[in-house]
C-alpha cells in the first residue's frame, strides 16, 4: 500500500509506502554491473518506437486506496498511490527522467530554462505556449508565482506538504509575456530543476480553501495528455481518457483504469486477468500468484525505495539518543533483508543511506560504519542511558522495563512483517516491543502525522533530486514530513551548505556527511532498498519495471 511522500521522482518529493523491500540480481531480466550498490538494471520494461504500438485499448492498473486528496502537494494528498494516478494527466515539475536518472527538460511543457546567473540565482524559464490545463487556460508565469507563494511557508494557512525549494526563493518577476519568468533565489538551491514549473494552476493555488480542501473528491484542472473523466467512489475505480485539449502527440490508449485491490488480493487480481499492468511491492507471495498467469512477464529494476524504522524522539524512551542509538545497533539489517527479500529472485541489499538509493550516484553505506549491528554496543548503549539488566533478561530502570511500541496499519503485512521482525531482534538484547495495529486508513492522518506513536515503520520513495527533497524528512523539527521528533541545527548547517554548492562532486560530498550526522543522532534505523518488480500482461510496452526513468503515457500501449 502507498501513502506518503518527501519526494516522487517526477516531483521531487519522497513516498511513504506500506511495503517491504528487496533489491539484487534476477534471473529474469538483465543486470547491470555493481555501480554504487546497484545489482539490478535501471530500467526492465520492454521498449517499443511510439509508431510500432497499436492505437487504442484499455490498461488496467491497481492502486491501494483512492486519494484522500487530489492536491499531491497538500499535506493529506502525498500519497503514492495518488502520483501512480496523475502521472498520466500533469506534469509536476516539468522535466522527465532517463533510464541513468538524469533529468531532462521535458518539452512539452517547457521550451527552456537556464541558470542565467550565480549570485544572485537566477533561472530563466520559458514556457511552452501550447500548454493548457484540462479547462482551457494557459499554463503562465502567473500560476508559478501563486504556486510559489502557496508553497513557501509564509502562509500557514496554506497546509503544504513540503516547502523544499520554494521556501529558498527571493522572487518570481513575469518576462516579456505571460510564458517567461524569472525566478530568483535568496539562498543557492543546486536542486532548482525540481522547483521551476507550476505543479497547479492559479485557480487552486491562490486560495488556502482550494488548495486545502477543494479537491478532496475531485481532481484539479490537470495538463497531461490523459484527464480523468470518472472517480467512481463506490467501485472505488478510477477512469482516464485522453484529454481533448493535449497538444503533443496523441496517446495510443483509449483508456486508462486504476482499480482498488487490496494488497493481500493483488496477485490473484494480476492472475483472474482483472489487471494489465501490477506492481508487486516485492511481495514474495504477490509476484508467485502473478506468475501462474501464462501471458505473464516478470520485470525486476532497481528501485527508489527504502524501509526504515523511525523513532520518535519527542516520546520517552526515545528522548535519550543512547536508548534510539541501542535499538538501532540491535536490529540486524542483513538478516531482514534476506527475510523479507526471499523468494523475489534477486540478491538480498541493505539500505546505508538516507539520502540515496543504492545505484544512484553518491550512495554510500554509512549507517553500517556509525551503527552497525551489534548486541554488545546495543547493550552498552542501554547501560549508558542509565538502564541495568535483570534477572529476567529484561533492561529496566527505576523499577521501569524498557520497551516501546510499534504503530503498525492494519491488512499490510509486510508492514507488521518488519515490525515482527524488529520485536524479536530487540527480545534478543533485552527490550520489549508491542505492536500496535491501527486502522489503515488512519494510519497517517491520526498517528504518523502528529506525531502520535512511539516508533513506526514504512518507506521512503528517494528522488532524483535527492539533497534538497530529503531535508524536510529530517529538519527543521517541524517539517510536514519530519516524523523522528528532533530537527537538530546541525543538520540545517549542513543541508545550507549542501543546498547552495552547484558543484555535483563537492555536493556529494557535502550530502554523505549529512548522511553520518543523521545516523549520529539515532532516529531512524534505515533497513533495505526495495527493487522495482512489475507484472506485465504480455504485449504491453514503454511501462512496468523501472529506477529512474518516467513513463511517457504517450507510447504506453500494445504492440503492433
Amino acid at each position: 500500500m502507498k501513502a506518503k511522500r518527501t519526494a516522487v521522482l517526477a516531483a521531487g518529493a519522497a513516498i511513504a509506502l506500506l511495503t517491504v523491500s528487496a533489491c539484487g540480481n534476477s534471473s529474469d531480466s538483465s543486470s547491470g554491473t555493481d555501480n554504487n550498490g546497484a545489482v539490478l538494471a535501471q530500467t526492465a520494461w520492454t521498449k517499443a518506437a511510439y509508431d510500432d504500438v497499436k492505437q487504442g485499448g484499455t490498461l488496467v492498473q491497481s492502486i491501494s486506496q483512492l486519494p484522500d486528496n487530489y492536491n499531491y502537494n497538500q499535506l493529506n494528498g502525498a500519497l503514492g498511490d495518488l502520483a501512480t494516478i496523475q502521472y498520466p494527466i500533469t506534469n509536476y515539475t516539468g522535466t522527465k527522467f532517463a533510464e541513468d536518472g538524469q533529468w531532462e527538460i521535458d518539452k512539452d511543457y517547457i521550451e527552456s530554462a537556464k541558470l542565467v546567473s550565480k549570485s544572485p540565482e537566477k533561472i530563466d524559464v520559458k514556457l511552452n505556449p501550447k500548454a493548457v490545463w484540462s479547462d482551457g487556460t494557459s499554463v503562465t508565469a502567473a500560476d508559478m508565482i501563486s504556486f510559489w507563494k502557496a508553497m513557501r511557508g509564509t502562509d500557514s494557512a496554506f497546509e503544504v506538504v513540503a516547502t523544499n525549494g520554494y521556501q529558498d526563493m527571493e522572487n518570481i518577476e513575469q518576462g516579456a509575456n505571460q510564458f517567461e519568468y524569472t525566478i530568483t533565489y535568496k539562498k543557492v538551491n543546486a536542486d532548482w530543476p525540481n522547483y521551476m514549473y507550476p505543479a497547479l494552476p492559479k485557480s487552486v493555488s491562490s486560495s488556502p480553501d482550494a488548495f486545502n480542501k477543494g479537491f478532496v473528491k475531485k481532481q484539479y484542472p490537470s495538463n497531461g495528455p490523459f484527464v480523468i473523466s470518472n472517480i467512481d467512489q463506490n467501485a472505488q475505480v478510477v477512469t482516464e481518457t485522453p484529454n481533448p485539449k493535449w497538444w503533443g502527440r496523441k496517446p495510443k490508449l483509449d483508456k486508462l483504469i486504476f482499480r482498488v485491490v487490496d494488497q493481500n488480493s493483488l496477485g490473484q487480481a494480476f492472475a483472474n486477468k482483472e489487471i494489465d499492468v501490477l506492481d508487486t511491492q516485492a511481495n514474495a507471495d504477490t509476484q508467485a500468484q502473478a506468475k501462474k498467469r501464462a501471458d505473464v512477464k516478470i520485470q525486476r529494476s532497481g528501485g527508489i525505495t527504502w524501509t526504515h524504522l523511525t523513532m520518535n524522539a519527542k516520546k520517552p524512551p526515545f528522548d535519550n539518543v543512547h536508548v534510539r542509538k541501542g535499538v538501532a545497533e540491535a536490529i540486524d539489517r542483513e538478516t531482514m533483508a534476506q527475510v523479507v527479500q526471499k523468494g523475489l529472485g534477486v540478491k538480498p541489499v541493505t539500505q546505508g543511506s538516507a539520502i540515496y538509493v543504492p545505484g544512484q550516484k553518491g550512495y554510500q553505506d554509512n549507517e553500517s560504519k556509525i551503527l552497525p549491528f551489534s548486541t554488545k554496543k546495543a547493550e552498552a548503549e542501554f547501560k549508558a542511558a542509565g538502564y541495568t539488566k535483570g534477572s529476567d533478561g529484561l533492561y529496566a530502570k527505576d523499577g521501569k522495563p524498557l520497551g516501546f511500541s510499534i504503530t503498525v496499519p492494519s491488512d499490510t503485512a509486510t508492514n507488521a512483517q518488519r515490525a515482527q521482525l524488529i520485536q524479536g531482534f530487540l527480545k534478543k538484547v533485552g527490550v520489549t516491543v508491542r505492536l500496535d495495529v491501527v486502522p489503515v486508513a488512519k494510519y497517517f492522518v491520526d498517528y504518523v502525522s502528529p506525531l502520535n506513536f512511539q516508533a513506526v515503520t514504512f518507506s521512503w520513495q528517494g528522488t532524483g533530486f535527492p539533497v534538497s527533497s530529503t531535508e524536510s524528512l529530517f529538519y527543521p523539527v517541524k517539517a510536514g514530513q519530519n516524523y523522528t521528533g528532533q530537527g537538530d541545527a546541525s543538520l540545517g548547517t549542513l543541508w545550507d551548505k549542501a543546498n547552495a554548492e552547484l558543484d555535483p562532486t563537492k555536493q556529494t560530498a557535502l550530502a554523505n556527511d549529512i548522511d553520518k550526522e543523521i545516523y549520529s543522532l539515532g532516529a531512524i534505523v534505515t533497513i533495505a532498498p526495495t527493487p522495482t518488480i512489475f507484472a506485465v500482461k504480455n504485449g504491453i510496452v514503454n511501462i512496468g519495471a523501472s529506477q529512474f526513468q518516467t513513463p511517457d503515457y504517450t507510447e504506453v500501449g500494445f504492440k503492433k
